[in-house]
């Protein structure tokens, strides 16, 4: 983003808060009219194994998922395709960004799920309340390994197979195999007639 453009934004924001104009937040590209309540969890999950003495706790820790709650109200015009597209993008489960009240901007939000709250006095709009979670994206990099042959103890060359060697059976060995013959044969023997 060029310097131009980001004066401009900070110059848009002062005046939006100096008139008490307010962003909408959005879902993807769906305003969410009013988010009466919104509350982020973030967590670590911690081993529940021994750490042996000398090691970091740290290398055992897991980042979890930020998960995002909110409460919104819409009692815009376009409520009914707001609600369409809502149920649109749960059933979709396709990462979205999510940008709340232009003050921050998530991206690879994901909405969980989404519960329509029905009010006697609040007609003509629809409230919902519902659950996103923030994916976390792994990047994969391939990188060439060299290996030093010298300290691996290895020419790094063709490899030598070796196999055992065949020795003749025991007399024991082969008295079992000589019986398995004469029984293959003997079976023979008897589908002989078939044929």
């Amino acid at each position: 983003m060029s310097l131009f453009n980001k004066l401009t934004d900070e110059v848009a924001n002062t005046l939006r808060g100096y008139f008490g104009i307010k962003e909408k937040s959005l879902l993807g590209d769906i305003k969410l009219n009013i988010v009466t309540e919104k509350s982020i969890n973030t967590a670590v999950s911690v081993t529940n194994r021994r750490v042996e003495k000398g090691f970091n706790v740290s290398d055992t820790t897991r980042k979890e998922a930020t998960i995002f709650n909110l409460t919104v109200v819409d009692n815009s015009k376009d409520r009914e395709f707001n609600r369409q597209n809502l149920y649109r993008i749960l059933e979709a489960g396709e990462p979205v960004s999510f940008y709340y009240a232009g003050k921050d901007l998530y991206e690879n939000v994901v909405l969980e799920s989404l519960d329509e709250i029905e009010d006697s006095t609040k007609k003509d709009c629809f409230t919902y309340y519902m659950v996103l979670r923030q994916i976390m994206m792994a990047e994969i990099k391939a990188t060439d390994v060299k290996t030093d042959y010298k300290k691996a103890g290895s020419t790094g060359g063709a490899k030598k197979r070796t196999t055992a060697k065949v020795k003749n059976p025991t007399t024991g060995e082969q008295a079992k195999i000589d019986k398995t013959k004469d029984r293959g044969k003997s079976g023979l023997k008897n589908l002989g007639g078939l044929f």
